[in-house]
């Protein structure tokens, strides 16, 4: 991996003294595998983004479950890009389990359930012999005691990455402080379990440990988030209030029953094979547009700015940002949407989130390129409301003027 692209991605270019030690321990940690499902909902994505049939999207791979969640869209072609490999290796595998796989329980056992023993062999046989030089390479590797990064899916795939060993810590805390997060997840509104787990919450993230914990920029890189990022998500207030409340819209903005975010939050898996509760590429319904679809998806490793500009002019039909700009300086910010005026098409849509309530494009320092684009406010405004995974301040839908 080209580890100067990762930590010039994982800092803000602007700031004065270049790259500080918090932003290149965040580089280091993010040629790791960061996330092991992807925390934007893809659904309220294509909800805003109202694609017509045969578009051509480009995305962020993350972890691969929006790229492929894209294909119920039905378009023409969707490249998922990626400077992080470990990422790029996830989605590849994935794909390959929809090619190889021959029906819907197989595939659930790998990646849904991502839990059983008999997963290292599914990969020996099954996937292994389809993966690329890279993606083999990343998976059949071993630890210091011999354990390869396949065998992630036989203990519990979502406890692995940064991410999922975070919410580890964090479910350990929980339970020091005797909160019941069974009784967050399934129990009754109004029952007194889930009362007295909340006001359990409350007291946690309101104590003088909270306050202090939350002023380290190590203990956010669990969450995948860098130093300029740690300063958009306060917005001035303090750090534990503003995740008190994201967390909170995670676990009560939407009903569990049909929230695999606040599953995975809460037990670091998934309830169960179906199409209720998951994400849309490893739903039962899904599989067979999954396996139609799948040739579709393009992984590419490359700077999201850097890929659009090998693009033909007018080439796409969406761009899907995810958090980037909070990373981003004024300069970099206004190149990558340059980059977009050229490579989109004449009814190009993009999307992105925020972690703090405020899109960047509308303050002054970016009068000129609303000059090109504007927010369109009925199309954020669902895509807000629509995303269940509740940890971001704002979702965003652009277009042109």
């Amino acid at each position: 991996m080209n580890t100067r692209l990762i930590a010039d991605a994982a800092r803000n270019s602007s700031a004065h003294d270049g790259t500080t030690v918090w932003d290149r321990a965040f580089a280091f940690w993010l040629r790791r595998l960061v996330y092991t499902q992807s925390w934007e909902d893809p659904e309220a994505d294509l909800a805003a983004l109202q694609l017509p049939l045969g578009s051509t999207i480009v995305t962020i791979s993350s972890g691969g479950c929006n790229a492929l969640s894209y294909l119920t869209a039905q378009p023409a072609q969707v490249y998922a890009v990626d400077l992080n490999e470990a990422h790029l290796a996830l989605l590849k595998l994935k794909l390959a389990g929809i090619r190889a796989f021959s029906s819907y329980s197989e595939f659930w056992q790998f990646f849904g359930e991502a839990a059983s023993p008999a997963n290292a062999q599914l990969y020996r046989k099954r996937l292994r012999p389809v993966l690329d030089d890279a993606a083999r390479a990343y998976w059949d590797k071993r630890n210091v005691i011999g354990r390869p990064r396949y065998a992630y899916f036989t203990n519990g795939f979502y406890r692995h990455g940064m991410l999922g060993r975070f919410i580890g810590l964090a479910h350990f805390v929980a339970k020091l402080a005797r909160i019941d997060l069974e009784a967050l997840l399934t129990k009754d509104i109004n029952s007194s379990e889930r009362i007295e787990a909340l006001a359990r919450l409350d007291r946690l993230f309101h104590s003088q440990a909270a306050r202090l914990l939350t002023r380290t920029p190590a203990l956010l890189f669990g969450l995948g988030i860098p130093p300029q990022q740690r300063a958009w998500l306060g917005g001035g207030a303090p750090l534990n209030e503003v995740l008190y409340h994201r967390l909170l819209r995670l676990i009560t903005g939407q009903p569990s029953d049909d929230n695999y975010f606040a599953w995975q939050a809460l037990r670091r898996r998934y309830p169960g094979p179906g199409d209720r509760c998951l994400p849309p590429y490893l739903q039962r319904r899904q599989f067979a547009r999954m396996r139609n679809g799948a040739g579709v998806i393009i992984p590419v490793h490359a700077g999201l700015r850097q890929f659009l500009e090998s693009l033909p002019a007018r080439e796409v039909d969406a761009v899907v940002l995810l958090d980037s700009q909070d990373w981003m300086s004024a300069d970099e910010i206004r190149a990558l949407w340059d980059t977009i005026d050229r490579a989109g098409s004449d009814d190009v849509r993009v999307i992105f989130r925020t972690a703090s309530t405020k899109s960047p494009l509308e303050g002054e320092t970016f009068a000129s390129l609303r000059e090109l684009w504007r927010r369109n406010e009925e199309r954020s405004e669902i895509g807000y409301e629509l995303d269940r995974s509740g940890i971001y301040g704002a979702f965003h839908c652009y277009v042109r003027r």
